[in-house]
């Protein structure tokens, strides 16, 4: 096995393990939300329930009026994650052990330049960061295949993958990972403008 498969296979591991630890029967998504450490990606696990949304809901406007004078739609309140719960239920690499394991993989891809100065530098971070985005796609879509969710939950959930941004991008990488339906109401929301600032 290359350092890349056992990257997946350890982090698909941690991934499922997480979920069925899970206790809130009315989580209605999860998000492996994708943060730099040192040029280095990490990701965490997180998740909203439908309660809190609700919640919070209360308190936010209907989308004709959001994101206006500072308050935040309902479809803003219930897809960014800057506004969920913030259960970080995992966070990888998580020890010492992972975190090396991250670094094999990445040299095992070419590095990265450590010269900052060096424009190869940033070429070298958009190219582990592109190749750690391809990983989650593939772990969520086996996910899905293997219906972890189901048998812990009794549905699957969109498992959203993102960084701090909302973008086009952002939607095509989730609907590849999630399929167009579980994914459609966080798409529809992306593309009439996420989160206004």
């Amino acid at each position: 096995m290359n350092k890349a498969e056992i990257m997946k296979n350890t982090l698909k591991k941690s991934i499922a393990e997480c979920i069925n630890a899970l206790r809130d029967a009315d989580i209605y998504s999860l998000v492996l939300l994708i943060f730099p450490f040192e040029d280095e990606p990490s990701v965490m696990l997180g998740y909203n329930t439908e309660d809190y949304a609700d919640c919070l809901g209360s308190e936010c406007v209907d989308s004709d009026d959001g994101d206006m004078d500072g308050f935040p739609s309902k479809e803003t309140c219930r897809w960014d994650y800057s506004y969920w719960t913030q259960t970080e239920a995992m966070i990888f690499p998580e020890d010492e052990d992972t975190s090396e394991m991250r670094s094999q993989w990445i040299n095992e891809m070419g590095g990265i330049e450590p010269d900052m100065e060096n424009s190869k530098h940033y070429d070298d971070v958009d190219r582990v960061y592109d190749a750690f985005k391809e990983m989650l796609v593939e772990i969520v879509k086996e996910i899905h295949e293997e219906k972890v969710l189901t048998k812990k939950l009794g549905r699957e959930l969109p498992i959203l993958i993102h960084e701090d941004e909302y973008t086009d991008e952002v939607a095509m990488l989730n609907i590849k990972a999630n399929g167009e339906e579980l994914v459609k109401e966080f798409v529809e929301w992306i593309n009439q403008g996420g989160p206004c600032i």
